[in-house]
């Protein structure tokens, strides 16, 4: 018979206290008798917290992290929160590569509106040198 954390079984009976470092153990013991009696698992959570004078919260907590440390991982399901911070973690991944992307256009149109400015200038001055050239020109040819 499953006792819970604070010596009383699934059914009440008063029984011996889990020793330290079983409480895990016991509590996913206490909640699987319960669950197998046909009681809801937050029924269940509700119960053995009433029990042991701990929050529900508290033995829902200690359920499924004993429960994942079955082998067969206790009947719970990993793979969504898995999924879930795969998700968060691939979409970070992405809005920093296109920030980073971003950064670097931002960069590249810098230096190009600085080489434009510069071809420009360029071409006012070689434009101003045609035009002095063409004046000597004209005066040499006049001689």
């Amino acid at each position: 018979m499953a006792t819970s954390t604070n010596g009383a079984s699934a059914n009440g009976a008063a029984t011996k206290k889990p020793a330290h470092g079983d409480i895990g153990r016991q509590t996913y013991e206490d909640v699987r008798a319960l669950v197998e009696q046909g009681m809801k698992k937050t029924e269940a959570f509700a119960k053995v917290a009433k029990q042991s004078g701990r929050s529900a919260n508290t033995v829902m907590t200690q359920y499924y992290r004993t429960a994942r440390e079955q082998v067969d991982g206790g009947g719970v399901r990993r793979t969504a929160r898995t999924a879930r911070t795969s998700a968060r973690t691939a979409a970070k991944s992405a809005n920093q590569q296109t920030e980073r992307l971003i950064s670097e256009a931002k960069t590249a149109i810098d230096a190009l509106q600085a080489h434009i400015a510069e071809l420009e200038r360029d071409l006012e001055r070689a434009t101003q040198e045609s035009k002095e050239l063409e004046k000597i020109r004209k005066v040499l040819h006049k001689r």
